[in-house]
């Protein structure tokens, strides 16, 4: 099936014009120069993506890190500086002795103090329900040094008035009267600093919660991807089944809501690639790893920037094609006329030498190949003009010497009797009896004789002299009513039946008076070939034929038929199987029916019968202005 279809590709291809497959080579090589520059630059703008995805990340944890050691650090040192805060140390003794047991710490989330002992005495919330309880943690460490210099870790504490804990950096100083321990909300102090990030990646805070994990959103592009989270387990879950890796996940969100920097009211509906990494950043040289908590970030990056690349891409690809189309077209029009213009010339001269002017010239100027093949195309022409007037005059000079040797031997028969007849009445002017009796006798035979001779010589000067058909609208089944009321009495003697069977023609551009001639012949030899009687059958035809119709003229007869030599030299200008006439008869029907540009055919039984055909295709002189037939050429004769 693919073959077959290949296959017809491949001959419409083969059948286009010159030009047109200049252009389409050209076409061809553009189109296949730009799959390859689309996959090239494709293959980079993935490539330089992922390259810059892996940097983009390694970047965004250095900074993250960065920020969070900083972030540490701060909170230790403003720790530090409550602890021995003279205010701080008030507050605690306050405590101790019943007063108020909470201190505002303006700067941290989490404050807490306690006595020497590790029990815990004043707090930032009013009701930490701690307080009086001794802190084992702190307690059973007080000697640790990491402690005095301010050892940092992530919990999960109630801040204020919040429902659940959150994640809260803390640090424990330990003092000589006592501890200090101080924390900042750590999502809080993230989403401050995802303010300086790109706004096109969602970031996410993740947290343990009852085996499973919770996603914070921590900047805009996290707020407006609520279902990534989701979305990512199903991704997550595929791969598994599939057993894909299941690291950097690509992930499809649809109908995100995406608002616009200028106009905050506007909103567009987009679609939008992410790739999923996880981020363990928050580790510091002050984290306690043993009690730190489930805690990692989640960075979605936004193939967003890669996604407007392709598209800018494709646009310029999309400009390119046109103006590259338009470029091709010129080129290949302008090189495909350059070369197929001497080619075209070529062809014409091809024409006009099929169509016999054999002295056309091709007027090529280009140089090379062509214009040598130009030449040598031209002198052909010449070679072939002198050749085929050579070639003719040879064959007049044959063909008039066979009828000069046909006209003398035909003429020379008769003049035996005439000879002897004249001889009989030079013999016999003395004797008057005699005379009288042979005169009337000799006359008769020299008369016949010369009527012979001159009718020998009508019809090889009608051969020799045929005319050009002088055409007008001609219907075939008129030219079959004339011929047979003309032969009619002549059947109707030798009791041959006549059939008609004519069919509806349409009118033909013909010499009525050569058909009725030519038919005559055929109908002629017909009755001749039946001299004990039988069928005369003629007919007309108009059946289709490819793209147009065959009319088509049939004479059919039960004759004696042929045999094969003399269907062979059926139509020579010498030969005949009668003991009478010059054999010129059917050459004369074949000189009209070529020159009407028909066809004539033959098809003959010994012993059956003989059916003879003459064809015409409409298209080729149903026309107002027939084409011109080329006609043998005849030496002037002069009259006998």
């Amino acid at each position: 099936m693919y073959m077959r279809y290949a296959e017809k590709i491949l001959n419409k291809l083969s059948s286009l014009r010159l030009q047109n497959k200049i252009f389409f080579t050209y076409s061809l090589v553009f189109l296949l120069m730009f799959v390859v520059i689309f996959g090239i630059a494709s293959f980079l703008i993935d490539r330089t993506f992922s390259k810059q995805l892996g940097e983009d990340v390694i970047t965004l944890r250095s900074i993250i890190s960065r920020l969070y050691a900083q972030f540490v650090d701060t909170v230790r040192i403003e720790v530090k500086a409550k602890g021995e805060d003279q205010d701080v140390r008030s507050a605690v003794q306050r405590a101790e002795r019943g007063g108020g047991r909470v201190f505002p710490a303006a700067n941290l989330d989490v404050f807490e103090c306690g006595n020497t002992e590790g029990i815990l005495v004043l707090s930032k919330r009013i009701d930490e329900p701690r307080i009086g309880s001794k802190d084992t943690d702190v307690a059973q460490a007080k000697e640790d040094t990491a402690f005095k210099e301010g050892k940092g870790t992530i919990r999960e504490r109630i801040i204020e008035t919040d429902e659940e804990p959150q994640l809260v950096v803390e640090v424990t100083q330990w003092l000589d009267w006592g501890f200090v321990t101080g924390g900042k909300s750590l999502q809080k102090w993230l989403v401050g600093a995802m303010l300086s990030q790109p706004e096109e990646h969602p970031i996410f805070l993740v947290k343990g919660k009852e085996e499973q994990e919770e996603w914070l959103p921590l900047n805009k592009a996290a707020y407006l991807t609520p279902t990534l989270k989701t979305e990512w387990e199903q991704q997550m879950q595929t791969n598994e089944a599939e057993g894909k890796p299941i690291a950097d996940l690509a992930v499809t969100l649809k109908g995100l809501q995406q608002s616009d920097a200028t106009e905050a009211s506007d909103e567009v509906l987009r679609t939008s690639i992410f790739t999923v990494v996880r981020a363990d950043i928050l580790s510091t040289p002050f984290s306690d790893t043993d009690q730190l908590p489930f805690v990692e970030l989640i960075i979605a990056y936004s193939h967003e920037n890669r996604i407007q690349w392709q598209s800018q891409m494709r646009v310029i690809l999309l400009l390119s094609i046109g103006g590259g189309a338009v470029l091709v077209y010129c080129s290949s029009y302008l090189v495909s006329r350059r070369i197929t213009r001497p080619i075209a010339q070529l062809q014409q001269g091809v024409n006009e030498i099929g169509a016999g002017n054999l002295t056309y010239q091709i007027a090529v100027q280009s140089k090379g190949e062509v214009g040598t093949l130009a030449d040598g195309f031209n002198q052909m022409a010449l070679a072939l003009k002198q050749s085929l007037e050579e070639h003719k005059a040879a064959e007049r000079i044959a063909v008039w010497q066979d009828v000069a040797r046909q006209l003398a031997h035909e003429v020379k028969n008769p003049l035996f009797p005439i000879r002897l007849s004249v001889e009989n009445l030079q013999a016999a002017k003395d004797q008057p009896e005699i005379f009288e009796k042979i005169f009337d006798e000799c006359t008769e035979t020299i008369i016949e004789e010369v009527d012979r001779i001159r009718g020998l010589i009508d019809e090889f000067h009608q051969y020799a002299r045929l005319p050009a058909p002088a055409r007008h609208p001609v219907n075939l089944n008129d030219v079959v009513h004339a011929v047979l009321k003309l032969y009619m009495e002549l059947s109707q003697a030798q009791n041959i039946k006549v059939e008609k069977h004519l069919s509806p023609l349409p009118l033909l551009s013909l010499d009525q008076e050569q058909m009725e001639r030519a038919v005559g012949n055929l109908v002629k030899n017909a009755i001749e070939a039946m001299p004990d009687g039988g069928t005369l059958t003629l007919g007309t035809f108009s059946a289709p034929f490819e793209k147009d119709r065959n009319i088509s003229l049939e004479v059919k007869d039960t004759g004696h038929g042929m045999s094969e030599e003399t269907q062979q030299n059926l139509f020579a200008a010498d030969y005949t199987t009668k003991s009478y006439g010059t054999g010129l008869g059917m050459a004369i029907v074949r000189r009209i029916i070529t020159v009407h540009g028909g066809e004539i055919t033959v098809e003959s039984e010994e012993n059956v019968g003989t059916k003879i055909r003459i064809t015409f295709n409409e298209s080729s002189y149903l026309t107002e202005s027939p084409p011109a037939l080329m006609l043998p050429e005849t030496e002037p004769t002069t009259d006998v």
